[in-house]
């Protein structure tokens, strides 16, 4: 042995065998960074691994052959030993290709891609796993642009043009597109395209960027297949902002076209019309865009209003500004009357610019389902339906409203079909656990981890922790639902002591007079008393039945209920009390769809 080290020694094979590898892991690291920039194929990088891993080899053996020594013959065991470190030489370098930078296995590593990805789709699927099936091919993700103009404020204009983009292509028939909320949820992550296809269950992806310089504009923009890594398509543009809408137009029929979908009305037609004429009205809406979906429901009912000054007939714009204005109540930020009434205006002066918007009928649907107005609500939100059949947003606040009204088994269908298009969605996933739980699809323990996944994988969302907060009172666990509570208030910066009041009140009998009084005369509770469902359903959970009777009583008598708690089991002590059910039949519940079986 000490004899054939010395001959290592001799040959200087040590010295080839560490000057190979980090001149291997120095030409690695420069592909994988010119590889993530031009979006090679994985296939090339799997190439160069495989012809380092053949030339370590073919190194080594020419270190032994050709050194000092090079013409003696070495013994067998001295073969064997130099298989043996071949050997494990290759097979450290093949581990290496494929192994990411966490040491993480690249062929397992979904949550390498978004860690909230797979807490979202697994708690919203996990009681109903399903063999794995490949995306449709015609499919599509629109990623988030890039900003490259330098300022992370004007982040908003490139994100705008992703979502006018992505909107545009979800009008095309038979094409799914990813909703915005699963799409940008990847937004500043150096993601692997496979994963994205495989967690957003699509075939390609648009991505691109955005320089914005005064009133000039470049976008790139390049189609790219998820199973395979190649390039599909890719172009340029240079325009003035005025002929922004004519590039969005562009791009989204150069994708219809790449992906062979025929486009309802024939190839001439116009998928991204002329919004507006005027630039700073389109920078208004954009900016209202980003700040509606991050649920700065007032700020954008501010960047709208902007907007729509500027360019009365912007019909988009409006139709955006009914739908901020119908989610005000619901973010404590607006009466409700008051809110529901700008709504309708704004909804119908966008309708009347322009009939074919499904924003605008979405924002009425929303609206008379607050007013219990159902048949009208139905209407709208079919028509929407209608307008845009693939959209998440739409699917979702139509399931929401199926809910509303007793029509729980229809709403779960269409809430599945909403996460179909917007696998992340907190909002859609929080109400599809709801649903599960009222219909006894899960139990209480299934319940909890679903609601608990949800919550790690939305730490912000609002709306999450306020359906925690009902979830975890159902199911007795008190101090998860006073911490949710919590987090809630702190989301929309009110003192968080009368909510938790309320929840131990429901815990503990001694604390509940004091709960009782602080619901009912404390101005930190007066956004429930707005809701006489909400109201109630405290009421019925601190024991109080006859007043929560009451209260639905008046809240079916003034238009002023939200039915979707009507149906939670924290109801069902006074389920079949007479007064629970004219109650129900003042309010028009359970209300069938036209055409729908009767619940």
């Amino acid at each position: 042995m000490s004899k054939f080290f010395a001959r290592l020694k001799q040959r200087k094979l040590v010295q080839w065998a560490v000057a190979y590898v980090a001149f291997a892991f120095a030409l690695i690291q420069v592909a994988d960074v010119v590889a993530g920039s031009y979006h090679w194929p994985d296939g090339v990088m799997h190439l160069l691994f495989g012809l380092l891993v053949l030339g370590f080899i073919v190194a080594l053996l020419l270190a032994w052959y050709h050194g000092e020594q090079g013409r003696q013959q070495a013994s067998g065991t001295e073969l064997l030993l130099i298989a043996l470190v071949l050997a494990v030489g290759g097979g450290l370098l093949w581990r290496f290709a494929r192994v990411g930078p966490a040491g993480t296995d690249i062929a397992s590593a979904a949550t390498l891609v978004h860690p909230a990805a797979s807490s979202t789709v697994a708690a919203s699927r996990a009681a109903e796993p399903t063999p794995a099936a490949e995306a449709p091919a015609k499919s599509i993700a629109v990623l988030p642009f890039v900003n490259m103009s330098g300022d992370p404020k004007n982040d908003y204009f490139s994100d705008g043009i992703t979502e006018e983009i992505l909107d545009a292509l979800a009008q095309v028939p038979h094409l799914k597109v990813a909703a915005r909320t699963s799409a940008f949820a990847f937004k500043g992550k150096s993601e692997d395209l496979r994963k994205v296809g495989e967690v957003l269950d699509v075939a390609t992806v648009l991505e691109g960027s955005v320089q914005k310089s005064g009133d000039e504009v470049r976008i790139t923009a390049q189609l790219i297949d998820t199973r395979s890594g190649y390039h599909l398509w890719s172009e340029k543009y240079d325009r003035k902002l005025t002929s922004i809408f004519a590039v969005e137009d562009e791009i989204s029929k150069a994708i219809t076209d790449k992906l062979q979908v025929q486009l309802a009305g024939g190839s001439g037609r116009t998928l991204v019309a002329q919004k507006t004429n005027d630039p700073l009205a389109h920078d208004f809406y954009l900016r209202g865009l980003t700040l509606l979906a991050a649920r700065s429901v007032s700020e954008a009912v501010n960047a709208f209003q902007q907007a729509v000054s500027i360019d009365p007939s912007y019909a988009q714009a409006w139709a955006s500004l009914a739908e901020a204005q119908a989610l005000l109540p619901a973010y404590g930020l607006d009466a409700t009357q008051i809110a529901n009434a700008n709504s309708l205006k704004s909804a119908q002066r966008a309708l009347a610019l322009d009939p074919n918007v499904a924003l605008g009928y979405v924002a009425q649907g929303m609206v008379y389902s607050n007013q219990m107005r159902w048949a009208d609500a139905d209407h709208a939100l079919r028509h929407a339906l209608a307008l845009a059949p693939g959209d998440a947003e739409v699917l979702n606040q139509y399931a929401q409203f199926l809910e509303g009204v007793g029509q729980l088994e229809p709403a779960l269908v269409e809430l599945d079909r909403a996460l179909q298009r917007d696998p992340l969605s907190g909002t859609s996933a929080a109400i599809r656990a709801q649903l599960r739980f009222i219909l006894h699809r899960d139990d209480a323990a299934a319940a909890a981890v679903q609601i608990k996944a949800i919550l790690v994988a939305h730490p912000e969302s609002l709306f999450v922790h306020r359906s925690a907060i009902l979830i975890y009172l159902n199911l007795h666990r008190y101090p998860e639902a006073e911490a949710q509570s919590r987090a809630a208030s702190a989301l929309n910066g009110t003192d968080p002591e009368a909510k938790t009041l309320l929840v131990r009140g429901i815990a503990d009998a001694a604390q509940r007079t004091r709960a009782v009084q602080s619901l009912e005369t404390s101005p930190a509770n007066a956004d429930l008393r707005h809701d006489a469902v909400l109201h109630a359903y405290f009421l019925i959970q601190l024991s109080e039945r006859d007043r929560a009777l009451a209260v639905l009583d008046d809240g079916a008598a003034n238009g002023t209920a939200l039915p979707q708690l009507l149906w939670f089991p924290a109801f069902d002590p006074i389920r079949n009390d007479p007064r629970f059910k004219a109650a129900l039949k003042k309010m028009g519940l359970p209300y069938t769809p036209v055409g729908a079986a009767k619940p």
